[in-house]
């Protein structure tokens, strides 16, 4: 019998000012045993968990990073090794800005299970992106009752999932979902991932073929009915802002900027299915907050928040931020590509690309030029594993409809299929269904005619000389490692 039934997994960094929410409601939804990771705090998170601790609320743990790892990834692999995180019925890995939300019955985890096949071995939940509900100034108060503007549930960009999942032999912890360890040495372990039996947030059967490393859902396996996984990435102008100066769990203080605001933004539908538990919020808050070494704390914190608030608002840049980020959340969904294409690019090749775009040069050149410069990458890991299994491979790995262009659509991924194809061998690079290279493609072809190819390609140069240093590693058109890139 497990130790647990129902448990979170969690890695933080100056959370104090929202911490007790988060505690708080998934406390009251069902789970029976919150597991925290912290790393590097300034604002007494760590010190308001170790208290959470000793009141019975959670359990924390330090995630001491050794020089050259990344915090989140060394945080998965000492909850991998953790009793107290895998000694559980159910696991469930999340972030700080992450609410789970469960549509049937009352709301409560116990509902969640009770509506599933019981024979299965986890359910991929599906994020709802929830915007800024065009709130400029931070507020202290609950994130499940300020926002409730969201995404729409047709925005694939927002379709990634976190995974509710009962672990097995050789697992390894991941943000989006788990994996096996020696999958590609180890035929048995291969198979043993493959045959795991998961779920939509509709209760519908995923391909088992997803098991192996998809991290996003489809067209054919999206589902909301009974489960989704609130996203709230942006909240308001100022707390994005916050975000942006403090760089994310990974140390990458450059990945909040105009571009990724503008993703995240989304106030097109109204989703309050988590209002429903505000009051009983509230009640657990009020519980945790009796303690008055507790209560010390979160005023810290809180305090600690206030200041950088009003030296945010103090500094020149301020309106200016402002400015920029109410443009970007004014990009509608269907003009969203023209923002993104340069997002995930090292800070040095945007840096380029703005000079490039003041000259005048067009996105779609800019786009060949950057293609120019990849190395072409490994996509070949679905394959491989499916080979090693004894399964042959599926032309459909996620059970999409023949023909659709959605597999991926737009994203960057640990599942990003790669072709090498003729219309590719033009650039240099193998061809992906991510929309960037698309861009790439068109452009060249565009090119066949265009009278300006020997300018387009001198400054391609420029390009190159631009990002020599930089390492393959570091190319845009690649499948990043989403349990390594997650906000």
């Amino acid at each position: 019998m497990p130790k647990h039934r129902f448990t979170i997994m969690s890695m933080m960094k100056d959370e104090g000012h929202s911490l007790v929410e988060w505690v708080a409601y998934h406390k009251h939804i069902g789970f029976d045993n919150i597991v925290v990771y912290t790393n590097d705090c300034t604002d007494g998170t760590d010190d308001m968990l170790i208290r959470l601790q000793e009141l019975g609320w959670v359990q924390h743990f330090r995630n001491d990073v050794p020089e050259g790892r990344k915090p989140q990834p060394n945080a998965l692999a000492l909850g991998t090794r953790n009793p107290e995180v895998t000694d559980s019925e159910w696991i469930l890995t999340m972030d700080a800005d992450e609410f789970l939300s469960i549509k049937v019955g009352r709301g409560w985890i116990t509902d969640l299970v009770e509506n599933i096949d019981p024979k299965a071995d986890g359910i991929a939940i599906t994020w709802r992106f929830f915007g800024s509900n065009n709130l400029t100034r931070w507020d202290p108060g609950l994130a499940i009752e300020a926002y409730t503007r969201s995404a729409p549930d047709k925005f694939p960009k927002g379709w990634g999932v976190k995974t509710l999942f009962k672990p097995y032999r050789d697992m390894k912890l991941g943000i989006h979902r788990p994996h096996i360890k020696k999958a590609k040495k180890l035929p048995a372990n291969a198979k043993l991932l493959l045959d795991q039996f998961w779920l939509n947030g509709s209760g519908d059967p995923m391909p088992h073929e997803f098991s192996l490393s998809g991290w996003r859902s489809t067209k054919p396996t999206l589902g909301y009915d009974l489960v989704e996984m609130n996203h709230y990435a942006v909240k308001s102008y100022e707390s994005y802002l916050l975000r942006r100066i403090r760089g994310n769990v990974n140390n990458k203080p450059d990945k909040y900027n105009a571009a990724y605001f503008a993703l995240f933004d989304r106030n097109e539908s109204e989703a309050t299915n988590v209002k429903r538990h505000v009051r009983a919020t509230k009640r657990k808050i009020e519980a945790i907050l009796a303690d008055p070494i507790m209560r010390e704390l979160q005023d810290k914190a809180i305090h600690h928040h206030e200041n950088r608030v009003r030296q945010l608002r103090e500094t020149e840049e301020y309106e200016g931020w402002l400015e920029e980020l109410k443009a970007a959340g004014q990009v509608p969904l269907n003009k969203l590509d023209e923002v993104l294409f340069v997002q995930h690019l090292p800070k040095e090749w945007q840096l380029k690309v703005k000079e490039l775009q003041a000259q005048g040069v067009s996105d779609g050149e800019i786009a060949k030029m950057i293609a120019q410069t990849q190395t072409a990458k490994k996509g070949q890991t679905r394959k491989e594993l499916l080979e090693l299994s004894g399964k042959a491979p599926a032309n459909n790995l996620e059970g999409e409809e023949p023909g659709s262009n959605n597999r991926m659509d737009d994203e960057n991924g640990p599942d990003n299929p790669f072709m090498n194809t003729e219309a590719a061998a033009g650039l240099g690079v193998p061809l992906s269904k991510d929309r960037t290279l698309k861009m790439a493609l068109a452009a060249q072809a565009a090119d066949e005619t265009d009278n300006r190819v020997s300018d387009v390609v001198g400054k391609a140069q420029s390009v190159k000389h631009a990002v020599g240093r930089c390492s393959a590693k570091q190319a845009l058109i690649r499948p990043t490692n989403g349990d390594e890139d997650e906000n």
